[in-house]
């Protein structure tokens, strides 16, 4: 686990655990994850995760270079005033590179990754998202996604339903980093306040797809962020695991 200070003169921290684990059925883990604490009191602590696709490896180079790109980029001077302008001016600096990749090595032509951010600011949380890997918020009973997905099941149910929509529209990214030259980032129009408890929760859709929000909320709420890690990937393997499997926990804590 990595204990993250919230700002001088508080004892406050962020304390967060990762966990990436290739799943029960896939070979190779094209997941990435990053945590870098703060280099800057202004834009805070940088939590990602990252789900690449794409043939033989190109999945892993993908959400590699996802991010280490949006790290790299989000505490370089100039990239806008707000969290959510430099995460989104981060994430496409991210996409280009993944892009730009695959134009120079024809063995990663096509490749691609989610890619989910969020910046802790003191106690205030702002993301940065495109794909299908999820971004949650836990105060006590309650869990809210704070992100939506970019896929074409998604796309189809906010429209009003799936209407028999195939069962690979959930597996269908209608968004993605690295596929085009430009990409369009959703970003938190406020932050989120957090208070002394609470949690967020990054994961990709390995575990998303096999365990239910109530369920993630039951584990957050009742183990620390570390054990909790290793109870939902168990859970999520238990249920065929058959993707691979990140997820990051953060909970805010006083002392």
């Amino acid at each position: 686990m990595i204990q993250i200070r919230l700002g001088a003169g508080t004892d406050e921290k962020l304390v967060v655990a990762s966990l990436s684990d290739v799943g029960c059925v896939r070979s190779n883990n094209e997941d990435s994850e990053r945590v870098r604490p703060s280099e800057d009191p202004r834009r805070g602590s940088l939590l990602i995760v990252a789900d690449g696709m794409g043939g033989a490896a190109a999945g892993e180079v993908a959400s590699r270079l996802a991010v280490e790109k949006v790290a790299e980029a989000y505490f370089a001077p100039g990239l806008g005033e707000t969290p959510a302008e430099v995460l989104r001016a981060a994430i496409q600096s991210a996409n280009s590179a993944i892009y730009m990749k695959s134009v120079d090595d024809p063995t990663l032509v096509g490749m691609g990754t989610t890619c989910t951010a969020l910046a802790v600011v003191g106690r205030e949380v702002w993301f940065g998202h495109v794909g299908d890997s999820r971004a949650y918020h836990i105060r006590a009973k309650r869990i809210e996604q704070l992100t939506q997905d970019h896929s074409l099941a998604a796309e189809l149910e906010r429209q009003g339903g799936t209407g028999g929509a195939p069962a690979r529209a959930k597996n269908v990214l209608t968004r993605c980093l690295g596929v085009k030259e430009g990409v369009r980032v959703d970003v938190a129009g406020d932050p989120i306040t957090l208070a002394i408890g609470d949690v967020v929760v990054l994961c990709s859709d390995g575990l998303s797809n096999q365990v239910d929000d109530a369920e993630i909320r039951e584990a957050v709420s009742t183990l620390p962020p570390d054990g909790a890690c290793r109870s939902l990937v168990r859970l999520a393997k238990s249920r065929g695991g058959p993707d691979n499997i990140t997820v990051q926990i953060g909970q805010i804590v006083a002392g």
